[in-house]
């Protein structure tokens, strides 16, 4: 007998679609621009974007490159393993993109540039070498105030172009420009410190010092109380010398005029800290390039 029947053929796979080879560089922007920032928030700020596109397109980016770069679990975005082996390629291909459009002639480069900075850079340090890089660049306008280092980071790339800030030390918020201790401080002489509860002259609510100290005091099971409130150092210097209170400052910078306290007179121990200058350069922004190249060179030459 002969049997007919059809033999049973699996059904043929539909060909792989190849992934492109080629990377969108302005997803690659997207990527480079939250690691610098932090969130999707201030990047789609920076970026001119809504929320969703800025997502949407690191999600292409990840699409396309079959690996995770971004972890968005923690407060703060941070690279994974694949995204920290892109992230230096990634900002290569971005120079070079950028490096097309640049005028090559640099005095010719015009735009305006706001800068936000800590009291001490603001009033000190920043406005003399400013006024170094203006008569250098003649077309471009500079303009710098000074607040509170968390509050401005989370305008960078929107309200600020560049922020020179202080954290604790590897922080990351930035290109570091200096590090110090931060230490207690008196008037030399005076005995405030043995008062309870101890009377202190801070910056106002959301200053990192300010947590800083009162968070130290409080493990320590010391009482406190807030007798003078100002933004600049100046003022909290002339505060502390005058007797009211005693201070938190960098050591760097503070006053020869006033008595550093430690250990010795019961104060608790104080971290390091550091000051970082962050900035979000984006296409035809060679003003914010040239002025972040001339800072950190002059800044890291002369910490302060």
């Amino acid at each position: 007998m002969i049997l007919k029947g059809t033999l049973a053929m699996p059904p043929p796979t539909e060909p792989r679609t190849p992934r492109s080879h080629t990377v969108d560089v302005d997803l690659l922007r997207v990527f480079d621009t939250l690691l610098r920032v932090g969130s999707f928030t201030t990047a789609a700020k920076a970026l001119s974007r809504t929320q969703s596109a800025v997502s949407m397109q690191l999600r292409r980016l990840e699409d396309q490159l079959g690996v995770q770069l971004v972890d968005r679990t923690g407060r703060r975005l941070s690279a994974t393993p694949e995204g920290l082996q892109l992230l230096p390629l990634a900002r290569q291909m971005l120079g070079l993109n950028d490096q097309l459009f640049h005028d090559l002639d640099i005095a010719e480069v015009s735009g305006s540039i706001r800068i936000g900075a800590i009291e001490h850079y603001a009033t000190r340090v920043l406005p003399a070498l400013i006024a170094e890089f203006c008569r250098l660049y003649p077309r471009i306008h500079v303009e710098l105030e000074h607040g509170v280092s968390s509050l401005m980071h989370a305008e960078l790339g929107a309200r600020y172009d560049l922020v020179v800030g202080i954290g604790p030390v590897g922080s990351g918020e930035g290109r570091r420009l200096s590090k110090s201790r931060v230490v207690w401080a008196s008037t030399p002489g005076s005995n405030i410190h043995q008062q309870r509860p101890l009377p202190l002259a801070l910056n106002p609510e959301g200053a990192m010092l300010r947590e800083w100290a009162t968070h130290a005091l409080d493990r320590a099971g010391i009482a406190w109380r807030i007798a003078y409130t100002s933004t600049t150092v100046t003022g909290l210097e002339a505060a502390v010398r005058a007797g009211i209170a005693i201070g938190v400052f960098r050591e760097a910078t503070i006053s020869k005029r006033l008595k550093v306290l430690g250990g010795r007179e019961g104060m608790p121990a104080m971290p390091e800290c550091e000051v970082w200058l962050a900035a979000v350069p984006l296409p035809g922004r060679r003003a914010v390039e040239l002025l972040e190249a001339f800072l950190i060179q002059r800044l890291r030459r002369s910490p302060r």
